[in-house]
């Protein structure tokens, strides 16, 4: 098979820097993605499926700068832990200021999620809760999914 785009879509939690939510210890959903399967679904290059996921968190940290941690899931619902983890960072700010982290990962989901025609993909993030971290945006999630040789 060619190379061949099944699906692209874009999650905006916020498209702004001036939001403020703050950060806890559980998880937050800031991103939500469904990607559409179904040109490969029951075909012998579903196992051949190929992910590319990407994100940018803008977060303002206060007072202690402890670790936020970034959590993408597959299959899941808005809860967090439904899904299967496919990714996780943990990062820690050094400074009180704003900061961007950008997020890139990669998914071979397995034959069967693909069979579904759809595969969800959810963010969160995640910090102590005495940390004085909040979300400030902007939140984008993306993903693409592929199928076939080519420059995947």
């Amino acid at each position: 098979m060619a190379f061949q785009v099944l699906d692209l879509r874009l999650s905006q939690f916020s498209n702004t820097n001036t939001g403020l939510i703050d950060i806890t210890d559980t998880p937050i959903l800031i991103g939500d993605i469904g990607l559409i399967t179904t040109a490969a679904a029951g075909t012998a290059q579903a196992g051949d499926v190929r992910v590319w996921l990407s994100g940018t968190v803008g977060v303002s940290t206060g007072g202690e700068p402890p670790d936020i941690q970034f959590v993408i899931e597959r299959n899941g619902a808005d809860t967090f832990g439904s899904g299967t983890v496919i990714y996780t960072s943990t990062v820690n700010p050094n400074d009180f200021t704003n900061s961007a982290f950008s997020i890139t990962a990669a998914d071979f989901p397995p034959a069967t999620d693909v069979n579904t025609n759809q595969i969800r993909y959810t963010l969160f993030v995640s910090s102590s809760p005495a940390s004085g971290n909040e979300i400030t945006g902007p939140v984008a999630f993306n993903g693409i999914a592929a199928v076939g040789a080519g420059p995947f």
